[in-house]
């Protein structure tokens, strides 16, 4: 790993998370030249499909895919994340030893506990991890800059973004980094419920056509601040309202 401070650090519950709601802006960001990290809070080991080990691959070939210059696994039991400091100082590590400017995380009204969890385990730690008194054995403080929460087709709300990158140029880039994760999409025969990778594209795209929509291009992966986004010049705006 790199010695240099990471410009974004995708910090998500499971292998494959951060490719499915944000791959395509960080495929966007690695483009540009940013130095980007993945940061799997879990294994995914309690998943129907594939093996940690399996999913571990998959995930480093996705990152390759994506241009992202680190990957990694913190380790944390899978369906059992919790708000708690032995899930958060791990992060904290993270964090101290990445020192990213931008947090990329899952928002926080999810279907999925784990995504519901991560969500908040990430933003305390990020605040945590500012704080020189806390768990020096873990490094000196650092604090992020900014937190950016992605929105996924799963939400429990209907959710306004407050932004959309447009991710048309990198779309084939983000679905085939998905598609690495092979294990996921594979149907066997003894699953009750198969989800076929064609079949999850299809979600995938219309929910990435409807973001795309509101900001008038064809793909678009939609984000939230929970704090205003600050302009300094009016004419940089995108988009256009009428």
């Amino acid at each position: 790993m790199s010695s240099k401070a990471f410009d974004i650090a995708a910090m998500c519950a499971h292998p494959d998370d951060a490719e499915l709601i944000m791959g395509g802006t960080l495929a966007l960001e690695a483009a540009r030249g940013r130095h980007v990290a993945i940061v799997d809070l879990t294994r995914g080991e309690s998943g129907s499909r594939g093996t940690p080990e399996t999913r571990a691959a998959e995930a480093a070939e996705a990152a390759r895919i994506l241009g992202a210059a680190h990957r990694e696994s913190l380790g944390l039991p899978d369906a059992h994340l919790t708000v708690a400091p032995e899930h958060k100082d791990p992060i904290v590590g993270a964090l101290r030893r990445l020192r990213p400017t931008v947090v990329m995380l899952q928002h926080w009204e999810q279907r999925h506990p784990d995504h519901a969890a991560a969500s908040r385990i990430v933003y305390d730690a990020c605040f945590l991890a500012g704080l020189k008194s806390y768990r020096p054995d873990l490094g000196p403080a650092f604090r992020p800059r900014k937190l950016i929460y992605a929105l996924s087709t799963t939400e429990s709300v209907e959710i306004h973004p407050t932004f959309v990158v447009d991710v048309t140029s990198v779309w084939q880039t983000k679905v085939r980094a998905i598609a690495a994760f092979a294990s996921q999409f594979t149907p066997r025969g003894d699953e009750p419920v198969a989800l076929p990778l064609d079949r999850f594209r299809q979600a995938m795209e219309l929910a990435a056509r409807r973001h795309g929509q509101r900001i008038a291009v064809e793909y678009g992966e939609a984000f939230v601040t929970r704090e205003p986004v600050a302009v300094t010049d009016l004419m940089s705006l995108g988009g256009r309202s009428i």
